[in-house]
């Protein structure tokens, strides 16, 4: 009997990023859905954080053969460690020795999301992820620390990683420009997200009611990141507010941008500058259980962003069967869910039409037949993923 192979996944992402951590969940359970003859032919292990966000850690568990704690299951960085780490790396170019001995140890046949410089090595196989090339089109928003500190390890991914998955055809073509040397060892995986029955058991006005909101309004749900443009939609709203014209904006997501502190100030300001303080309802980071009832009950989702990689803002609305109004990005376009309508990213005036259109004729969610649809079509949608991810570990 053929052993099971041995797929490692590394947690990435937290707090600071929830989709990062969000796409390491949607892997997991898009294996776990493929039917039991394919499940039986792979063991899945995933190494995270013992401080991993409770409501993830309750969805995956269930799915996985072997769970790890960095703090625990890896040799800790003692002083000792970090100088034997040090002399290994020295001496027999084995890259990331920490690592390196764990997959040893555990019988580890492919990890995923990893990438070091040492030689490829016998016992494991490895694949690279880059998620977007935001700092290359958006440089203002980034140090010039971080700028150089991505530039680095996306070099060496390029040039020493075995295989390098993108997201995105539009990051593949990105991945091309920039390394061209490495234009063969690319492999894209568009992730989607696995529905939860329990979202659609809901209900949705009992959440806008706990939130205290209206019962009509958009939603946008993005971590208040600079490129995430809310400033935009504030921007539509002041010119709607001209003609009369008064949209009610929920927003969710962490106020706190990591690379520009002072970010989360502007928003609070322009809010109060604009007079938009009855228009626009900041909840923060909630639980995603709620945020998806809210989406359920929003007349349409909105992202606005200068910058994606791929969204799962987009896959989750796509799950709901919602109305997204989105900007024109390129990689937007090729998400291209259902009953979406595209603006100009820096056009306030263009937003500014079509929530005024949306305002008048778009009713409260959920709309049952949309969602009937859109959970159907779910299930192949997430196993084909699963499958895409089977046939990436495969091949390398």
């Amino acid at each position: 009997m053929t052993k099971p192979l041995r797929i490692c996944l590394l947690m990435v992402g937290g707090r600071d990023w929830i989709g990062g951590a969000e796409y390491i969940k949607n892997i997991i359970l898009a294996l776990s859905s493929l039917p039991s003859e394919v499940r039986s032919t792979f063991e899945l292990c995933l190494i995270c954080s013992k401080s991993l966000n409770e409501d993830i850690y309750s969805q995956i568990q269930p799915h996985l053969d072997s769970l790890y704690h960095e703090e625990v299951d890896l040799d800790p960085p003692t002083v000792l460690n970090r100088i034997h780490w040090k002399i290994s790396q020295a001496i027999v170019k084995q890259g990331n020795p920490r690592f390196r001995a764990f997959f040893k140890r555990e019988k580890i046949d492919f990890a995923y999301p990893y990438f070091d410089q040492g030689p490829i090595h016998k016992t494991f196989w490895s694949a690279a992820w880059i998620p977007d090339f935001q700092h290359k089109y958006l440089p203002q928003f980034f140090t010039e620390a971080e700028i150089q500190r991505r530039d680095k390890t996306f070099a060496l991914t390029a040039n020493h990683s075995p295989l390098v998955v993108l997201s995105s055809k539009t990051a593949e073509l990105d991945f091309y420009k920039f390394f061209p040397q490495a234009s063969r060892k690319t492999q894209v995986l568009s992730f989607k997200t696995p529905h939860q029955s329990q979202w659609y058991d809901g209900n949705p006005e009992k959440t806008q009611q706990e939130y205290s909101l209206p019962d009509r309004f958009f939603i946008v749900s993005n971590q208040f990141w600079q490129h995430k443009n809310h400033l935009l939609i504030f921007r539509a709203l002041k010119i709607l507010q001209e003609k009369s014209i008064y949209p009610i904006v929920v927003c969710t997501g962490h106020l706190h941008d990591v690379r520009q502190p002072s970010y989360s100030d502007t928003i609070l300001q322009t809010i109060h500058k604009l007079g938009l303080a009855n228009q626009v309802y900041l909840l923060g980071l909630i639980p995603k259980e709620d945020q998806v009832q809210l989406m359920r009950r929003s007349i349409a989702v909105l992202q606005p962003s200068l910058f994606e990689g791929w969204s799962t803002l987009v896959e989750d609305a796509r799950c709901l069967g919602k109305q997204l109004i989105l900007s024109d990005l390129p990689v937007n376009l090729e998400q291209n869910p259902p009953y979406s309508i595209f603006f100009d990213r820096n056009s306030p005036e263009h937003l500014a039409d079509l929530l005024a259109d949306g305002w008048s004729d778009l009713p409260p969610g959920p709309d049952l037949e949309k969602e009937r649809i859109a959970r159907a079509n779910n299930l192949d949608e997430v196993q084909a993923f699963g499958y895409r991810f089977l046939e990436i570990v495969r091949n390398c």
